[in-house]
């Protein structure tokens, strides 16, 4: 009977499916999906430099950048809780779709995208521009980037959730 059942837990093991084939949650993110992904959609969007924004937020120094131009943070919440880039507002990637038209209704506005890194505003990115926004930017390097090349953060002293209840 031992024999049988081991013969039986050989089988299932020669049947199963190969790792690759494991799931999204258990497969790490070395294999380059995501990374391959961000590639393929890179090629269709513009990128802007910390100091190109830099230059826009920093033009009127006392109005800030002009009301067409629109710095949106698509990061968790938990991220912009800690700090965000100046004149930014938070969206979150989650519900920017969904939300966008009442944010910024004109297609022709321009929109800076950042994340930490620079890849989920490529990502988000990509999609505005597939809703017809016209002027679409990310920000190379995201947040680590702007703060690498020596550029102004925004400390939170209020998370999201209690600077929405203030409304």
């Amino acid at each position: 009977m031992l024999s049988a059942t081991r013969t039986v837990l050989a089988r299932r093991l020669m049947t199963r499916a190969p790792a690759c084939s494991r799931a999204f949650s258990q497969t790490p993110a070395s294999l380059g999906l995501f990374s391959d992904y961000v590639k393929t959609l890179k090629t269709n969007v513009k990128e802007i430099t910390s100091e190109q924004l830099n230059a826009k937020l920093t033009k009127d120094p006392v109005n800030g950048p002009p009301p067409t131009v629109h710095v949106l943070d698509v990061r968790e919440t938990y991220e912009w809780n800690e700090e965000h880039l100046p004149f930014a507002v938070y969206t979150g990637r989650g519900c920017l779709e969904r939300d966008i038209e009442g944010l910024i209704p004109d297609q022709f506005d321009e929109i800076i995208l950042y994340c930490a890194g620079g890849n989920r505003s490529i990502v988000a990115a990509d999609s505005l521009q597939k809703m017809g926004y016209k002027n679409v930017y990310s920000l190379a390097g995201g947040i680590g980037g702007w703060k690498k090349d020596g550029y102004q953060i925004v400390q939170n002293f209020k998370t999201y959730s209690d600077q929405v209840k203030g409304y």
